[in-house]
């Protein structure tokens, strides 16, 4: 899953947030299990460097995911497993597939049915279903076995049931809890459902995204505004289009054909001349400027030449960069990191 497109989607469609999570090396660890290892690719294989680009899992992997929850998913000998922060197998089994994990259970998928384990490889909830997202507030986006309906569960796999939860819930790429709240869209129409499944702001938006900093951007008529967890307008719509806040800015155009971010009171504080854009993490946003990428602070200012051909956020302090190299007709991808002043800790490499 690579981060351009990522960036283009906040203002086109949602992110699919699947449980093939295993292309993807964003996300926050819970603070008592943090590794800040990071994977690399090298002469084809992968493996794990440290904040200052030292090799502390040597590469030998065909695929490896960021860390998360203390462990991360691998695709050793084309078996799927988990390790832990000193390349130990933990977690092994007979998956199809498998997920990151979030709030101590990851998806997997035996046969062709998703289901939940714990961090002893166990089935906290036996596979039984088409598809499982990530867990959130201690609930789960998932798709029944049959492909009749989508709904929540608990961590015991219990289906989360309430009189105001919309009867027919449809498919949702934003899927997971944020402050307290899940997106979910009925009939064409977007609203907001509260952990017990209660709707707690009416589903009548005909786009809308997730809650991020505690607002969610919606679309009345043509124009895209900001709420608040109890529905009330925030930031009034004006925008053509918008990302989510992250630092307390967000991606925004108003009057352009360009991007740049306003704060919570709905001033553009970065004025508007990016091509493309993300949001901020760790105090630092991807811009696009001529069809490469780099990143800014918050106050606008990069904090390196727009270089690269995809990056990806920060996370732990650092960030994942991609060099398309041209080798014959071939193009290959070479990745490499930098820290937040714009300085490589790992050159790209593949």
């Amino acid at each position: 899953m690579k981060i351009k497109t990522l960036l283009f989607v906040l203002f086109t469609s949602s992110l699919l947030l699947s449980c093939n999570l295993v292309d993807s090396i964003t996300g926050n660890d819970d603070e008592t299990t943090q590794v800040e290892l990071y994977p690399v690719l090298l002469d084809g294989q992968w493996g794990y460097i440290d904040k200052e680009g030292r090799v502390k899992i040597e590469p030998q992997y065909q695929r490896a995911a960021a860390f998360k929850d203390g462990l991360a998913a691998v695709r050793y000998r084309w078996d799927w497993k988990y390790i832990n922060s000193n390349g130990d197998f933990v977690i092994e089994g007979e998956f199809w597939n498998l997920g990151d994990f979030n709030e101590g259970l990851a998806a997997v998928r035996i046969d062709d049915r998703w289901g939940y384990i714990n961090k002893k490889g166990i089935f906290e909830v036996n596979p039984r279903f088409r598809s499982a997202y990530p867990f959130s507030d201690g609930r789960a986006f998932v798709r029944s076995i049959d492909y009749s309906e989508y709904y929540y569960i608990d961590s015991n796999g219990n289906k989360i049931e309430s009189t105001s939860l919309p009867e027919d819930m449809d498919f949702v790429e934003e899927n997971t809890f944020s402050n307290g709240r899940a997106l979910v869209r009925d009939d064409d129409l977007y609203g907001f459902i509260d952990k017990n499944g209660n709707t707690v702001i009416e589903l009548k938006y005909s786009e809308a995204r997730s809650f991020s900093d505690n607002l969610a951007a919606v679309r009345i008529s043509d124009k895209w505004g900001f709420i608040s967890g109890n529905g009330d307008v925030s930031i009034s719509p004006q925008f053509i289009s918008v990302g989510d806040f992250g630092n307390g800015l967000a991606p925004a155009r108003k009057a352009t054909n360009q991007f740049g971010f306003i704060d919570k009171n709905g001033e553009l504080v970065i004025e508007e001349q990016f091509d493309g854009v993300g949001i901020f993490t760790e105090n630092r946003a991807p811009v696009m400027i001529n069809n490469r990428w780099t990143f800014i602070d918050k106050t606008g200012q990069l904090i390196t030449n727009s270089t690269f051909d995809e990056v990806e956020p920060f996370f732990n302090g650092l960030a994942r960069i991609t060099i398309y190299v041209p080798v014959g007709e071939e193009i290959e991808e070479h990745y490499g990191y930098i820290n937040k002043s714009g300085e490589y800790i790992w050159y790209p490499t593949n």
